[in-house]
């Protein structure tokens, strides 16, 4: 199921991600929205963007049917 490989490509990117206090997790993936939560970025920062174009690229891979990427930041 193509979720369970956004689900492992997550995984990989968690050690990286604690190293620098930072997480990412799926909140919902309910077609055709998945909602992101990530804890630990800046606000605005250029690595915060970086991120987020990063899972847009991974969604569109791995679960196309999500047409809707939101990001909930705390």
């Amino acid at each position: 199921m193509p979720i369970e490989k956004l689900h492992a490509q997550l995984a990989t990117l968690k050690p990286v991600l604690d190293s620098a206090g930072r997480s990412i997790a799926i909140v919902t993936a309910e077609a055709p929205t998945i909602v992101f939560k990530i804890s630990g970025f800046c606000g605005g920062c250029e690595c915060s963007g970086s991120y987020k174009e990063g899972l847009q690229d991974l969604v569109a891979e791995h679960c196309p049917e999500m047409k809707v990427v939101k990001f909930l930041e705390e």
